[in-house]
């Protein structure tokens, strides 16, 4: 692309934080936000019981959804939907995006509670909270609603090559061909995660086998969680949260990988500047485009990063932090979407202390804290 169609270099500008939600009862995280065509703002994220002990696996865990018709500017409690939730297992992760032609989707996989003679042999994502209960994933699905998510249709499975084991994190995209891809990542026993595409033909009805978007054959990174963009050119953007082996074990720099057929083949991932995840994209009126992530390191939090020449090269000497005070490393996967007035907002979670919190004594987790009350936030910025 030449310079004459290269977006102005800006930086972003803070305005001003929101609460989104917030419930005592509740453990909240992994908020997916969405414009209306209509102008709502919807939110979907993942509520569970409130315990003392922090966990993503719990079989309280649903998909809700709460309203803004003010542009995020405030979130009715009232609102709040389940979307979904299903007995014996955690919903994990759902994301939204609305199609073209109205219909929202929402993407989620699911972990299964069991006892001892119930779990799957030779089962890559196996955890044990004692000696006799277990919990697998059992695959990822998608859901539609034709009325703005006010009823939803069953649940349509998505294929891995893993089977089961199988998850999805971030929202599908849209292609300009009227496919739908949704992002997946997939393990089989003995070997690192792998992400991928999966594609639909038919707006969400059903879905093909996916093809790998990163992968590394000698098992030094699994690559996790893909935010999908695709640009005007045809360009589909893939930014993958990575693990290390023998690495920090929560947190590491994205990786990206992109592709010029529709997401059918994948560039070699490379190792971009900014350090966190998981990542999530949207392309600005500007023609800029905005990566935002978690970051859980000290100072625990969320941040963003500026692309102005389609992804090939990303403005790390201005990193914008979107909030830097959180109390421990259960924070993060940011979201966003532009206004009409080109104003930004992003939604993230994090935690709060109250009297009941107390310290758990470790020197790291991303867990450090019993009791915390977390919540879902937002806030507004935009390019100058």
């Amino acid at each position: 692309m030449g310079k004459a169609n290269c977006p102005v270099k800006t930086k972003l500008v803070r305005i001003d934080d929101v609460l989104v939600y917030k419930n005592k009862d509740s453990y909240v995280h992994n908020p997916v936000v969405e414009l209306l065509q209509d102008g709502e703002m919807v939110c979907v994220f993942r509520e569970a019981a409130r315990r003392r002990v922090r966990t993503h696996i719990d079989m309280t865990s649903k998909a809700v959804l709460v309203r803004s018709k003010d542009g995020g500017r405030n979130w009715a409690p009232a609102t709040r939907q389940v979307i979904y939730e299903e007995k014996r297992c955690g919903i994990q992760d759902p994301s939204i995006r609305q199609l073209k032609d109205g219909t929202l989707i929402c993407n989620y996989f699911v972990w299964t509670v069991g006892g001892a003679e119930d779990f799957p042999v030779n089962h890559a994502w196996l955890q044990t909270s004692d000696a006799e209960h277990y919990s697998w994933v059992t695959g990822s699905y998608t859901i539609r609603s034709l009325d703005n998510g006010k009823t939803w249709e069953s649940p349509v499975r998505v294929p891995s090559l893993t089977g089961d084991c199988t998850a999805t994190a971030d929202p599908v995209i849209e292609l300009a061909n009227g496919e739908l891809l949704i992002p997946i990542e997939m393990e089989a026993a003995g070997e690192r995660t792998k992400t991928g595409v999966a594609r639909s033909r038919d707006k969400g009805r059903s879905w093909g086998e996916p093809t790998i978007a990163a992968a590394d054959p000698l098992c030094r990174f699994s690559f996790h969680e893909t935010g999908l963009l695709q640009l005007p050119s045809g360009k589909i953007i893939a930014i993958h949260r990575v693990h290390q082996a023998g690495e920090y074990e929560y947190g590491w720099y994205l990786y990206q990988t992109d592709s010029h057929d529709n997401g059918r083949t994948w560039t070699t991932p490379r190792k971009l500047p900014m350090w966190g995840g998981p990542a999530n994209l949207i392309r600005l009126q500007s023609g800029s485009i905005l990566c935002v992530y978690g970051y859980r390191r000290p100072p625990y939090g969320s941040r963003a990063c500026l692309s102005h020449d389609d992804g090939e090269t990303w403005d790390i000497a201005n990193e914008f932090i979107l909030r830097a005070d959180g109390i421990d490393a259960d924070v993060g996967y940011p979201t966003s979407v532009q206004l009409r007035d080109g104003a930004i907002f992003t939604a993230w979670y994090q935690s709060e202390p109250d009297q009941e919190q107390k310290p758990a004594g470790v020197k790291f987790s991303i867990f450090a804290y019993d009791r915390p009350l977390t919540y879902i936030g937002g806030t507004f910025y935009r390019e100058a």
